[in-house]
């Protein structure tokens, strides 16, 4: 799978993958007079507000990675194909939210904390991130596990 997306990723270089762009374009609305440059040959754009640069938003930033790993795992632990089709959605979704909560965190950070940037960005929030994924997986083996039913006489 991940061969697919860095596959993906080279069919929009060297510019940002729409994806990516998507993202981004979302948090606009959440801050006033913020504004998205994109860069000429870069796969990235700078996420501004009041003219001022604040992140710089590329693929790492669209939570795919974090998605092809809950996926892989839920492929290779098998359910039936009715809850693949409720259960893969619904991921997507918890992920992509939670991402966005992540991406406005650290928006916000950056604006108001930005010696404290560099430890919610590279540590702390990737952990929240995954330990969602983990939850969906946790979530995802419980409702496919069938126990035996043990009687005692």
């Amino acid at each position: 799978m991940q061969f697919l997306y860095t596959g993906y990723l080279w069919l929009y270089q060297p510019e940002i993958d729409p994806l990516s762009m998507f993202t981004a374009k979302l948090l606009l609305p959440l801050f006033n007079q913020s504004t998205l440059i994109e860069i000429p040959g870069a796969a990235k754009v700078q996420f501004q507000i009041n003219g001022k640069a604040i992140v710089n938003i590329k693929e790492a930033c669209n939570g795919l990675s974090v998605f092809i790993a809950l996926l892989s795992f839920l492929l290779a632990y098998h359910g039936k194909k009715k809850k693949y089709l409720v259960f893969i959605p619904l991921s997507v979704l918890v992920i992509f939210i939670g991402n966005l909560l992540r991406l406005y965190a650290l928006i916000q950070i950056k604006q108001f904390y930005p010696t404290s940037f560099v430890f919610f960005h590279e540590y702390l929030f990737p952990i929240i991130l995954y330990l969602f994924a983990f939850a969906i997986m946790v979530v995802w083996v419980k409702t496919n596990h069938s126990s035996p039913n043990t009687k005692s006489s």
